[in-house]
């Protein structure tokens, strides 16, 4: 008896395995330190490959003038090339980040926070390594 609860409970595991992912929450070194389930809609989530989706833990409130904040979860999708207009995670000078990026032309990009005031940097795009987008910002009230 014991054994066909098993089963019975293996079928439900890989039946719900498809339709719901355990993803994973990064703090600002990469490291996991939570999940989320998230659903996996037509095998993608946001339109991603679901095993590269991560959430990504704001450390620090740099993007309080975009509503992101120190402790939201930042759901991020693979991207490795700039898009415009999006607030991206990337890795610049060993350090990353959120930002809000603008596509100056082919080989230059400006990368946008607003903490206390509006700052922009200047960056060469060979410079800046693009690891995601911000699809969707998650936070407790």
């Amino acid at each position: 008896v014991a054994e066909e609860k098993n089963v019975g409970g293996s079928i439900w595991l890989d039946a719900l395995t498809s339709v719901l992912k355990h993803v994973p929450v990064m703090n600002a070194i990469m490291k996991p330190i939570d999940h989320r389930l998230l659903p996996i809609v037509g095998g993608k989530i946001e339109g991603a490959n679901p095993d590269k989706v991560f959430y990504y833990l704001v450390p620090d409130d740099s993007m309080r003038g975009f509503r992101i904040h120190q402790g939201d979860l930042a759901l991020i999708v693979p991207a490795h090339s700039p898009i415009d207009g999006a607030i991206m995670l990337v890795e610049y000078n060993n350090h990353r980040f959120l930002r809000k990026v603008k596509k100056l032309d082919g080989v230059t990009v400006l990368l946008q926070n607003y903490d206390r005031e509006y700052n922009a940097e200047t960056c060469a795009m060979p410079d800046v390594n693009f690891l995601g987008r911000v699809v969707r910002v998650e936070f407790d009230l």
